[in-house]
């Protein structure tokens, strides 16, 4: 049973249908997405396929890259660049399979559900603390939906106790992928969604490291023995392996369990199966890797070198706007920088595609507390490019405007805290105040946004005219959402004067906070008009 070959991808049409197919069908002009059973397994797909082609059939350089943008390849074409890798793919059997250790004789039995992220822990069980996702809901997976789980837990893999071994990125890290936008209303499709995210060969040799290894155990771990990690200096940098292991990464060391197979309709997708896996074996010390960075995921960068570079993770609030710079363009300090391929598209890319609407950036990946999933977020943020190549100048005004809404949230949280109590400092944080600006805000900021991005936009006077209006927008959304906290549903103990006081405190530093202070100095100066 080779993934090349299984139906496991569940693919929309251009009339809505969706129905399973091999991942050679992908380049089909009428299938324009994936559509799964959970929000995780869509991602992992997407990355999936997306491995697949890296591997299998990137391009030679941009100039094949828009050929096959243009004009993509047909099933044939397809069937013929996986077939030399379709026995790489094998989900079952005694040798290699996919994603699974190549010698595992023995080990702990789990049932198949723990290879979800989301599943409850056996600490959980034993302390009858599952309320959310309870146990027992997912007892038996076809293989299709075992090889997409098994696929989402190695390259998201949280902690998972002593030497079970966290992602290539590290535990809950963000994956993101660009998007192209619909046109005239067609949606486009599932071929130019997936390769608009492919890189040039020429651009993978840069990716990490230094190794030149040939073999394909060099890309697709599971190929050979597994480099375990008991030893302290057991680590895998990226000298170690080839740069598209990054795609393929395996730091759990896992093996389905074939021998406890039953008929029956799979608990994830509902497909009745003769095969259902109910468990699979594991140990730890798998691989453990250091220091690689993957092409799909913004990292932050020590500004001095001594540090590793650190993924960006998923966060308590989810993704939004205050988020769009460093996800999108990237931080001036590189914290963090964005994932490669969104600088690739914006650096590349994006001057070879003819005029048309921008892309979008979706973002996804789970929040965990350690072991813990705590939330998946699944965001798209738009994609913007500076006028005439002005990035740093553009990046900075960027930057301006989410000093002034991180400011605003911060002094709304502490002023509707000063109107509840005498002794605000005494009271728990309330993270849902700050989140409320950030929603109330998002529409105003991409206007902002917008503005920035016209051909005059970063001339004096009309950058002036877009801080203003932000300004402005700020401080209205601020303070009436401090009016909602302080006298509507949120009230705590109730005090007028207490609440003038906090609100007439909160409405001076909206304007004389130092962000404010200096973005206003800089709008008189251009329109000759107070704050």
């Amino acid at each position: 049973m080779t993934l090349i070959e299984l139906n496991l991808l569940p693919l929309l049409d251009r009339t809505e249908k969706a129905e399973g197919h091999s991942p050679t069908a992908i380049a089909r002009p009428d299938l324009i997405d994936i559509v799964a059973a959970r929000p995780d397994f869509r991602s992992a797909l997407y990355q999936f396929l997306i491995g697949l082609l890296q591997t299998t059939f990137a391009p030679e350089d941009e100039d094949e890259w828009l050929e096959y943008w243009e004009s993509p390849p047909d099933e044939n074409a397809l069937k013929a660049a996986f077939a030399p890798w379709r026995d790489a793919f094998v989900l079952d059997g005694d040798g290699p399979a996919f994603m699974q250790d190549l010698d595992l004789p023995n080990g702990e039995e789990k049932p198949i559900a723990s290879l979800l992220i989301d599943a409850p822990g056996d600490k959980t069980i034993r302390d009858n603390l599952d309320f959310f996702n309870k146990r027992d809901r997912v007892e038996a997976m076809c293989p299709a939906c075992a090889a997409i789980a098994l696929y989402a837990l190695q390259i998201n893999a949280p902690s998972g106790g002593v030497g079970h071994r966290v992602s290539l990125r590290g535990g809950g890290p963000l994956t993101c992928l660009l998007v192209p936008s619909a046109i005239d209303g067609t949606p486009p499709s599932l071929w130019h969604r997936l390769w608009l995210n492919v890189l040039p060969r020429n651009k993978i040799a840069q990716l990490n490291g230094s190794c030149t290894g040939q073999a394909r155990s060099d890309i697709l771990p599971w190929l050979a023995p597994t480099r375990t990690s008991e030893r302290k200096d057991g680590q895998t940098t990226p000298d170690d392996a080839h740069p598209l292991q990054a795609y393929w990464s395996m730091p759990r060391r896992i093996r389905l369990d074939w021998t406890r197979v039953r008929a029956g309709h799979c608990d994830i997708c509902g497909i009745a199966s003769e095969r259902l896996l109910t468990g699979y074996r594991t140990r730890n010390y798998g691989i453990n890797y250091l220091g690689w960075e993957h092409p799909l995921t913004p990292y932050y960068h020590d500004p001095k070198d001594k540090e590793l570079p650190l993924s960006m993770k998923g966060q308590k609030g989810g993704i939004g706007y205050r988020h769009w710079l460093g996800l999108v363009m990237g931080n001036a300090d590189r914290q963090p920088e964005s994932a490669r391929v969104v600088r690739h598209y914006l650096t590349e890319k994006r001057d070879l595609l003819p005029p048309g609407p921008e892309p979008r950036l979706w973002v996804s990946g789970y929040d965990m507390d350690n072991m813990k999933a705590r939330c998946w977020y699944d965001a798209t943020l738009p994609v913007h490019s500076p006028p005439g190549g002005r990035e740093n100048e553009f990046r900075h005004h960027v930057r301006d405007l989410l000093d002034v809404a991180v400011e605003a949230a911060k002094l709304l949280s502490g002023h509707v805290k000063k109107a509840w109590a005498d002794r605000p400092g005494d009271l728990k944080d309330e993270p849902a105040i700050g989140q409320s600006f950030w929603q109330a805000s998002e529409t105003t900021f991409y206007r902002a946004l917008d503005a920035l991005t016209l051909p005059e936009g970063l001339e004096p006077v009309p950058l002036a005219s877009t801080q203003r209006a932000w300004l402005r927008a700020v401080r209205k959304t601020a303070l009436d959402l401090f009016d909602d906290w302080v006298t509507g549903e949120y009230e705590k103990d109730w005090d007028i004067e207490r609440t003038v006081r906090a609100r007439a405190d909160l409405a001076k530093w909206l304007n004389a906070a130092k962000p404010m202070r200096a973005m206003w100095k800089f709008v008189n100066e251009q329109l000759k008009e107070p704050a």
